[in-house]
């Protein structure tokens, strides 16, 4: 019988812990994130993705799992991922249970990668950036999104 060296195990156990840091959770409650952003004052990310879309996994790798660790958006956003060829259940903002195929569907989303910025009640804050773009502009999209949608959901609160 082989044993593994100590530093084998280490690098192993370095790697599964890397390849869990900053992952995408999928929707699963989106009526629960809408009462935790309402709580934090905080918007929600959406990305709209799809197993066979190789855009999405780059836009996922390059900017997303980056975003979900970044301090400065921890308290921020809530960041969700709804993969439309999937039947993963969800339960919608105002309470209806759908799956992720059919969410997407009734929120109009066609192409993948989307990103829909909500507030806490599923209401569009921001211009849903569609499609993967130009990669090298891509993550700036992405940051001028969430701050035009944090300007808003800030004159939803406080209209005057």
């Amino acid at each position: 019988m082989r044993f593994f060296s100590p530093r084998f195990l280490l690098v192993a156990l370095l790697m599964a812990s890397c390849a869990h840091a900053g992952k995408i959770n999928p929707a699963l409650n989106l009526q629960f994130d809408g009462a935790s952003a309402q709580e934090k004052n905080a918007v929600i990310l959406i990305l709209y993705t799809a197993s066979y879309c190789h855009y999405c996994g780059r836009v996922k790798a390059e900017v997303f799992n980056h975003l979900a660790d970044d301090p400065k958006y921890q308290n921020h956003i809530i960041l969700r991922e709804v993969i439309i060829d999937s039947e993963i259940t969800l339960r919608e903002f105002g309470g209806s249970i759908v799956d992720h195929s059919d969410f997407a569907k009734k929120r109009g989303v066609l192409i993948v990668p989307t990103l829909e910025i909500v507030n806490p009640k599923g209401h569009e804050l921001a211009e849903p950036l569609v499609g993967a773009g130009i990669s090298d502009f891509y993550g700036f999209y992405v940051e001028q999104r969430i701050t035009d949608a944090v300007n808003q959901l800030n004159l939803e609160k406080n209209p005057s």
